[in-house]
């Protein structure tokens, strides 16, 4: 740690005024980092490695990434497969750690074995993030109604329709479609909606169902047919589910179902 911080730029050792020479001070975060003391997610960007993560030689990415953040200037939060995991979805563990972003795309990479997986949105829907407490202090993560209507979304990028069925059979514990959400909807399009509450049905999630349909008539949201796998095409003798209009293209597979 560089006094007591976990978490540091270049910047901050230059200004404690720990290193006077640029180039001593390039070789010395080199050194740091191949002895596994510290590493960089990003350019300037520095993590002091706990003990309890020096056999690995990283961390995770929740430790540093509302300061990295931060240091890049952008709005966030933690979505996805990565926001499922927080939201009760336990086994959604993987290689890759999925944040949303506002304003320009940041290019998804490799960082120190992990895949920091940024995802672009125009508007950030604040009221329905939560402040999640970790090691390092608070990290933006999406709410489960949130989460549940990010994977359905981009469903493409959390590995299909099935998995984020998988997902929300976990996730249904912690999500309340009450009043307070119905702005959340206008967040998303019809087809999205219309998804979801055919999947809620799909889990036998009833009363999930119903209310999110209650909230979706409220915003208008059944209007028309859509398919199920959007990019599936469909043929006429096709089963309709009359309830949420979905156009059932695509079975879904899952050890619950």
């Amino acid at each position: 740690m560089m006094h007591g911080r976990y978490i540091f730029t270049k910047e901050d050792v230059i200004n404690l005024g720990m290193h006077n020479n640029k180039d001593s001070l390039k070789k010395a975060l080199y050194r740091a980092q191949v002895k596994g003391i510290i590493m960089s997610p990003w350019q300037n960007f520095y993590v002091a490695i706990p003990m309890e993560y020096r056999l690995k030689g990283e961390v995770p990415p929740s430790f540093y990434i509302d300061q990295l953040m931060r240091f890049i200037g952008r709005e966030y939060y933690v979505s996805l497969l990565s926001a499922a995991m927080f939201n009760g979805a336990g086994h959604q563990r993987a290689m890759v750690f999925q944040v949303t972003v506002q304003g320009k795309q940041i290019r998804s990479a490799i960082k120190n074995g992990t895949l920091l997986d940024f995802n672009l949105r125009k508007e950030i829907p604040y009221l329905y993030i939560n402040k999640v407490k970790v090691q390092t202090g608070y990290i933006n993560v999406s709410s489960p109604e949130l989460t549940a209507l990010d994977l359905v979304s981009q469903e493409e990028k959390v590995g299909g329709l099935s998995r984020v069925t998988e997902i929300l059979i976990e996730l249904t514990e912690n999500i309340k479609w009450d009043e307070g959400k119905i702005a959340l909807l206008d967040y998303f399009n019809a087809p999205v909606v219309q998804r979801l509450g055919y999947l809620l049905d799909l889990i036998e999630e009833a009363d999930l169902a119903n209310d999110l349909m209650r909230l979706a008539k409220q915003t208008k949201k059944i209007v028309r047919k859509v398919r199920l796998k959007q990019s599936k095409p469909e043929t006429e003798n096709m089963e309709i589910d009359k309830k949420w209009k979905i156009i059932v293209n695509q079975k879904i597979e899952t050890d619950e179902i």
